[in-house]
């Protein structure tokens, strides 16, 4: 009973591993993956893409100010929507991997997710030609 109670603790802590980057601790531990850069810089992103509403509007401010951006996109936004995942990367932004649907990673089976993960990072890679090297989750976690 207590060996199977240590396997389901060990597991849900590795589901939920990725969303403890924002504990200050894991941060000053992990500065690349808490987002901590180059002084004088601010990464500027943009999740729940492509959507044909706001992203061109956002890629011609971006073009305007000369500015460059991280995208995380969802598989099915990008899968509707394959030239806005084109055109992002066509002008100079990256692309990055934010789920396959908006749903909360942490109440999601976790073979769910990672199966989704990956089908957003194939089509990602697929679109745009670059390998995603980011995940953000969905909802926060």
């Amino acid at each position: 009973m207590a060996r199977a109670a240590l396997t389901l603790t060990g597991l849900a802590l590795l589901h939920a591993g990725p969303a403890a980057s924002w504990l200050p601790a894991v941060r000053r531990r992990l500065p690349g993956l808490a987002g901590v850069g180059r002084a004088g810089h601010v990464a500027l992103t943009f999740d729940d893409g492509p959507d044909p509403r706001s992203t061109p509007l956002f890629l011609d401010e971006l073009r305007r100010l000369g500015c460059r951006a991280t995208f995380f996109l969802l598989g099915d936004m990008l899968r509707r929507h394959p030239e806005l995942g084109r055109r992002i990367a066509a002008e100079g932004h990256e692309t990055a991997v934010h789920g396959w649907a908006h749903r909360n990673a942490l109440v999601t089976r976790p073979g769910r997710v990672t199966a989704e993960i990956a089908r957003a990072a194939d089509l990602v890679a697929a679109v745009t030609g670059a390998e995603p090297l980011w995940y953000r989750p969905p909802t926060g976690c």
